[in-house]
């Protein structure tokens, strides 16, 4: 059986700007629902003897992060609130995942089930380009390298690509509202090879640095975007080489998406 679809839904993200009171956590114990965005997809997908399925999606979405939501914290997470960074991007991605749908499989039929619930993972890659506000002015961020990325002072810090790979890994039910119509709701976590989705991995650099690589008008961009705290009450500009980011954790995302899809070539239904 094939299918093509459309999907919406929401998405949120992991990284290091934003999270929860105290120390930053792992997965969804530091998620700020408040910066929810929503996204959509389109699909094709075929399916073997109802047990498994292939797809090919392409999603696009926006994801956002502030330091702003901290504001009333206190401890670790007021560090946090003083970095007083934001961001956002959009994102586009491709991806092929597999659906494993579980009562074929425990009842060895081949009549896929009205209510289907499944698992899926794959691969898959996206585009992004992490921007900031300064002035009312959405500013892109990577061509500025804030952390000194491809500087030669800093040899280990590579300027990172906008296009990273990811490992899309979730879970969904499918339910036949007819012969020739299906519906799915699935939550799809995408675990990332980039640290750089909010454009902040590493620590402060030199600010005078930037006057060496960039152009005037790229080098007070830089300044101000690198490190705003001086900007909020109570906060001071940065040591050199003070925190900025968890270099250790790459970031993530994740999407929650209702589908509807036509099915073709259906051979049988129960």
């Amino acid at each position: 059986m094939w299918e093509a679809g459309i999907a919406a839904g929401a998405v949120n993200c992991l990284t290091d700007i934003g999270g929860n009171k105290g120390n930053g956590k792992k997965f969804i114990k530091d998620i700020n629902l408040n910066q929810t965005q929503p996204c959509g997809s389109l699909f094709v997908s075929a399916t073997w003897q109802s047990r498994f399925a292939i797809r090919l999606a392409a999603t696009v979405g926006r994801i956002k992060g502030n330091d702003a939501v901290l504001k009333n914290s206190t401890g670790a997470a007021r560090n946090r609130y003083l970095r007083n960074l934001q961001f956002r991007t959009s994102l586009f991605e491709l991806a092929v995942t597999t659906e494993l749908h579980l009562l074929p499989i425990l009842y060895r039929s081949r009549n896929l089930p009205v209510f289907s619930p499944y698992l899926l993972g794959g691969i898959g890659f996206f585009h992004y380009n992490p921007q900031a506000m300064l002035n009312s002015r959405w500013i892109d961020l990577r061509p500025l390298h804030t952390e000194g990325q491809s500087f030669k002072e800093y040899p280990q810090r590579k300027a990172y690509s906008t296009i990273s790979w990811c490992i899309p890994a979730g879970a969904g039910v499918k339910y036949d509202v007819s012969r020739l119509v299906n519906c799915r709701m699935e939550l799809v976590y995408r675990f990332t090879g980039t640290d750089y989705l909010d454009d902040v991995s590493q620590n402060y650099i030199d600010p005078t640095l930037y006057g060496k690589y960039l152009s005037p008008s790229a080098t007070v961009m830089a300044m101000a975007l690198a490190d705003r705290s001086a900007e909020l009450a109570g906060g001071v500009k940065n040591n050199f080489d003070a925190i900025r980011g968890n270099p250790t954790n790459k970031d993530a995302w994740f999407s929650f998406m209702f589908a509807v899809s036509i099915a073709l070539g259906r051979l049988q239904r129960k």
